[in-house]
């Protein structure tokens, strides 16, 4: 008998040294599909880094919430600041408060400095401002670096679907942490609960710190894997932000490459047989005034059946298009959609908007100028003038338009 005991406890220590062996050599848990350093494969859940240009990575859009001292945040007064955005929800009774005793750690780290920490709420049913600030006070947050934000459930999920394209449903929602940049851009993602990526976050928020100027250029590192994917599924785009199309060339083609060049817009089809020759005339005579400003003239075909790019091509030709002059065609319902979400003009067959689309250096609509007012040549040169005027985004704006009505 004691011999068949001294065998089991035997074995429960040969089972409990190989545990404690394998806890000590494993590689530590690392949310990433590839060491972006190594190259090395992790058998995790599949997320990855890029290697991408700056320039590549989607711009913020304005958004408006409540704060919890009960005054309305507009992100624009965010423009030259970096921010984290996380969410949570104050009856969430673990991961959440876990979550934000690690956003504690980093307002520490990160005290005295422009980094800020955004908060959203994914429950503003029961998260009043009120309620949030008895539960700000918990972690001890500072009321200027710490922002917890609620507001109607729809304006949330814009925050998280549109722009972090995450999932946003009342509990079910995620717990990574994305930094925003100085410059506006959605620089990176980061798993809170991985000490890992914990320090990576240290390194790349103060890298964004030390920015003195756009990093147009240069070449990042970075989670936001969706930054780089072509537009092959659309559809499972909930809103676009930005485009991607083919040019006269055959060459792919993304409205994220004109970064740091106004651009100016346009919709049009090959076989029109009235207003678009005229159209593209009135672009042509500007086009040394356009090009000289370093700007550069996009025309997007609302007739992709037809117009492919060899048609495109000579149809450039004709014209007397210079190499600043991009002519796209692509998925015909992906051209409806580039016009109504990002454009805000009508993209249908020969139904389509004559408004020239200005887009200044970081991807904002700033302008939709109607070609066959007059003064519309100055009025467009002029706008150019001033947006390549401006070095930084500008969030907070009026778009600037010569018929009747402004945008928001």
């Amino acid at each position: 008998m004691l011999r068949r005991v001294g065998t089991v406890l035997w074995i429960l220590v040969l089972i409990a040294g190989a545990a404690w062996i394998y806890e000590k050599t494993r590689p530590a848990p690392i949310i990433v599909g590839f060491d972006p350093r190594t190259g090395a494969e992790q058998e995790q859940d599949g997320r990855v880094f890029v290697d991408l240009c700056w320039k590549r990575l989607p711009q913020m859009k304005r958004f408006k919430l409540t704060e919890r001292s009960g005054t309305e945040l507009n992100s624009a007064s965010l423009n030259g600041k970096p921010y984290v955005v996380s969410f949570f929800f104050s009856n969430c009774p673990t991961i959440c408060r876990d979550l934000n005793r690690q956003i504690q750690r980093l307002n520490h780290e990160f005290s005295g400095t422009e980094l800020k920490f955004l908060s959203l709420s994914v429950d503003p049913d029961n998260d009043t401002p009120e309620r949030l600030a008895k539960y700000a006070t918990e972690f001890e947050a500072d009321s200027q670096q710490w922002l917890f934000l609620t507001g109607q459930m729809f304006k949330v999920r814009e925050v998280g679907e549109k722009q972090f394209r995450v999932i946003i449903d009342g509990v079910n929602h995620t717990g990574d942490l994305f930094l925003v940049d100085r410059w506006g851009r959605y620089r990176d993602r980061f798993t809170w609960d991985d000490a890992r990526e914990m320090k990576r976050f240290s390194q790349v928020a103060q890298e964004v710190l030390n920015e003195s100027e756009p990093p147009i250029d240069t070449v990042i590192s970075t989670r936001n894997v969706l930054a780089s994917l072509p537009h092959a599924n659309p559809e499972l785009i909930p809103w676009l932000h930005d485009f991607q199309l083919t040019d006269q060339d055959d060459r792919q083609f993304w409205s994220r490459d004109l970064t740091g060049k106004a651009w100016v817009a346009s919709m049009f089809f090959t076989r029109c047989p009235s207003v678009c020759p005229l159209q593209n005339r009135f672009l042509a005579e500007l086009q040394p005034e356009i090009t000289g400003r370093g700007a550069e003239l996009v025309s997007i075909t609302t007739d992709p059946q037809n117009d492919d790019p060899s048609t495109l091509r000579q149809y450039a030709k004709s014209i007397g298009a210079g190499t600043a002059w991009r002519f796209l065609t692509g998925d015909v319902t992906y051209i409806r959609r580039i016009g109504s979400e990002f454009l805000g003009i009508a993209a249908d067959g020969d139904h389509h908007s004559s408004m020239l689309v200005v887009v200044d250096r970081w991807g904002s609509v700033r302008g939709r100028i109607d070609w066959q007012i007059d003064g519309a040549g100055e009025k467009l040169l002029e706008l150019i003038d001033q947006l390549n005027a401006e070095q930084t985004p500008i969030v907070d704006f009026m778009i600037v338009t010569n018929s009747k009505g402004l945008g928001p």
